[in-house]
């Protein structure tokens, strides 16, 4: 017992070790990875926070900026604001004066508007007028004398900001302010401007700007042509070195001062403005310190529950080993052994007895294959890669460009298909398959996956000149090449299309579905309309407009006359259509496979078999909306339920259009579009062009009156939108409709 659990607690103690060393070499990895990402992730965090919050300063700055130009391309496009000349109609200036209060009454931004005509000697605002001298003396610039600033304002034929300044006058509140000042040319075309704008902004309007956000101390400053129009400094730095132009990006480290400094900074933007802010780099590494603290908090714990789960899948490490080894009945003359041979010897055994189990289920191949052919034929499969693993599992490799079906009868008596892998077809490039007997057609179903499109028809060949070897007739019907498998059901079809023509087509060669003649280009089109009106009708939920779709859809079949292979194609595309559009209110997958089986074709053999089939399948359908589903989304489905109604009443109105229902509904057009095609399963107008051409089939079977006639009742303007819209939704114009169904009735 002793030497059993010394045994025991060797094998533990061998786990522990090489566990912990994993965890350490991961846990340090781990580490090294978070710090680095988390000191970066940091790091752009807070250039990033900068950056958006210059971007934010920059379009309000911006957008003041944008409403100045507009206010004086409105005024220099205004014809009530004419240049004319103080002295001679000085009544002029009082109705100016009127002019402007509308433009600068409702400015948020700048404090007052001045306006000069170009060649005159006065200023106007909203509440009086003086002479430009008088403005030069009153506004005593700190960098300006008011000679230059008397010039800028005659001379000036752009854009011109000058930068914030202390000003003494008595023009604005108090008599030092710092103000920023706009002069802008009055009109669109400053090279024919009449004048220009004096827009007068206290530095203060900046400062509340650059306060916006702000988290710490930094500077700020907004630039244009590298010259500082407003700036907001809490630090001590060098301007000159921070405004410096980077060629780094958005950011860039400089030292000044015997400090690190990191600068952010935009582009140049409209105007030629540019925007910058500048920050501690201490701040930055203590923020991101805080950052990385914040996320190492939990390494602690998880280092100590990496060392528990360590140790823990250490002991159950060794727990296998001893039941593993008690399942193994040892042999009765074997040598004594330590646990671990034992096992080696054991599992020796059963992998000699495992060889043994996979030779039988070998042998057994066959049948799988078999089944594999059934469920890819009847289209089980939902996905490419699901139908892959499939034939994989039995010894199959069909992820291949090409497929085909390819029917053969061989000589009496004759019922085993070839193994596609063995001589002479693994002669063929790129060929693999299998084949199943049909007992209903008496022949045999090889379903056949290749590289390359020629080879199905190389092996078609092939299996004909094997199967008439003693010189009895064959008959071999090949599909046409297929890649979606999904479509394994129809190339099911056309191979027997092609097999049921042999007696016209010939037994002397493989018979092709290429060649089969057949008029479903022909009647497919007709067909297709009438199954999409059907779809309708289920979406709309409308239980007499289906049978009386369905009832179309019938009388049709009866009249047109067409082969058996037609039929089943019309019968295959009407199945397909309504399951795959409404196939999500059937209870369950099972419930779609059990109308669309496609080796269940044969047992629809008449029109009459269609109908009850047919309206089995749509009362499923109207019938398979679950609770959940009806509950989800109630509200916009009651409001859309009311747009119909709506619709139903005023269809005839040649002025309703989706703008005027949406408007009525107090609805977005895109929104009523969206909600009603979820709803309803067709757009708005499409509702619409059905609700007129029900009511047209209506007044064209039941009276005599013009086309012209009802095509006014029913909603349209013209008789040719009408016809063509008819035409459109039934396949027929509205005068074969009335000859056609009119009769009927």
């Amino acid at each position: 017992m002793g030497e059993k659990r010394g045994r025991r607690g060797s094998i533990t103690l061998r786990y522990a070790l090489s566990y912990t060393a994993v965890v350490l070499l991961i846990f340090a990895a781990l580490v090294a990875y978070l710090y680095t990402l988390s000191d970066r992730e940091a790091r752009e965090s807070i250039i990033t926070a900068q950056i958006n919050r210059l971007t934010r300063m920059a379009n309000q700055h911006e957008s003041y900026l944008s409403a100045m130009l507009n206010t004086a391309e409105e005024m220099g496009l205004n014809p009530h604001i004419e240049p004319f000349r103080y002295d001679e109609e000085p009544w002029k200036a009082y109705d100016l004066q009127l002019q402007m209060v509308p433009y600068t009454s409702t400015s948020t931004f700048c404090d007052q508007v001045y306006l000069h005509f170009t060649g005159e000697d006065r200023l106007y605002s909203s509440s009086a007028s003086m002479t430009l001298e008088m403005f030069c003396r009153l506004m005593r610039y700190e960098r300006l004398t008011p000679e230059e600033t008397r010039a800028l304002i005659q001379e000036n034929d752009r854009l011109t900001i000058l930068p914030a300044q202390r000003v003494e006058s008595s023009l604005v509140d108090g008599n030092q302010l710092r103000l920023v000042t706009f002069i802008v040319p009055l009109g669109a075309n400053p090279g024919t401007s009449k004048g220009s704008l004096i827009f007068l902004v206290k530095d203060s309007v900046y400062q509340a700007l650059f306060s916006d956000a702000i988290d710490g101390e930094l500077n700020t400053y907004i630039l244009q042509d590298g010259e500082v129009i407003a700036s907001a400094e809490e630090l001590p730095v060098d301007r000159a070195e921070a405004l410096r132009p980077s060629e780094e990006g958005e950011s860039r480290v400089f030292r000044a001062g015997g400090e690190d400094w990191i600068a952010v900074s935009l582009g140049e933007r409209s105007w030629g403005l540019r925007y910058a802010t500048v920050l501690r780099s201490a701040d930055v590494n203590r923020a991101v310190r805080g950052r990385v603290q914040r996320t190492f908090a939990l390494l602690p714990l998880l280092a100590v529950l990496a060392f528990g789960l360590a140790l823990w899948l250490a002991r159950r490490q060794a727990e296998p080993i001893r039941a593993i080894h008690s399942l193994l009945t040892p042999e009765a003359d074997a040598p004594r052994r330590d646990e671990l041979q034992q096992i080696s010897t054991g599992i020796q055994r059963l992998t000699n007895r495992n060889q043994e189990l996979s030779s039988r289920l070998e042998r057994a191949m066959p049948m799988q294959r078999h089944d594999f052919v059934f469920r890819f034929m009847k289209g089980r499969y939902a996905t490419r890669e699901e139908a892959v693993a499939a034939a994989r599992a039995v010894g199959l490799e069909i992820d291949r460009p090409w497929f085909a079906v390819i029917l053969c009868n061989g000589p009496e008596g004759w019922d085993r298909p070839f193994e596609l892998n063995q001589p002479p077809f693994d002669r063929l490039p790129g060929i693999t398959g299998a084949g199943v007997e049909l007992v209903a057609l008496k022949a045999i179903l090889y379903l056949a996956f290749a590289e390359e499109k020629e080879a199905l028809s190389a092996l078609a060949e092939a299996v004909r000149r094997e199967s008439e070897g003693d010189g009895s007739p064959c008959v071999t019907a090949m599909s046409a090449a297929h890649q979606a498998f999904e479509e394994a059901p129809a190339a099911y079809l056309e191979a027997a299309a092609a097999f049921d023509n042999r007696f016209v087509m010939g037994q002397q060669a493989v018979l092709s579905y290429d060649a089969v003649s057949a008029d479903v280009a022909e009647i497919l089109p007709r067909a297709a309309k009438l199954t999409t009106s059907i779809s309708q009708a289920l979406a709309l939920g409308n239980r007499s407009m289906l049978d009386e779709r369905i009832d179309e859809l019938l009388r049709f079949l009866k009249r047109t006359h067409m082969s058996p292979f037609t039929f089943r194609m019309i019968y295959n595309h009407v199945i397909d259509t309504l399951i795959h559009a409404h196939g999500a209110a059937l209870a369950s997958g099972t419930t779609a496979r059990e109308y669309f089986d496609i080796f269940s074709l044969s047992s629809c053999q008449s029109i009459d078999d269609l109908d009850a089939l047919l309206r089995r399948l749509c009362d499923s359908l109207m019938a398979g909306e679950s609770p959940a589903e009806a509950a989800e989304g109630l509200r916009e489905a009651d409001e859309i339920d009311q747009v119909m109604r709506y619709m139903e009443g005023h269809f005839s109105d040649p002025e309703l259009s989706m703008a005027a229902i949406a408007e009525s509904f107090d609805l977005s057009t895109s929104r009523l579009s969206l909600s009603f095609k979820e709803r309803a399963g067709m757009t708005p107008l499409e509702y619409l062009t059905l609700l007129r051409t029900e009511r047209a089939k209506v007044l064209l079977t039941e009276t005599e009156r013009p086309i012209r006639e009802i095509s006014e009742e029913v909603g349209y303007y013209d008789a040719g939108s009408f016809i063509r819209r008819f035409k459109q939704l039934t396949g027929e114009t509205p005068l074969q409709y009335r000859k056609l169904h009119g009769e009927k009735e």
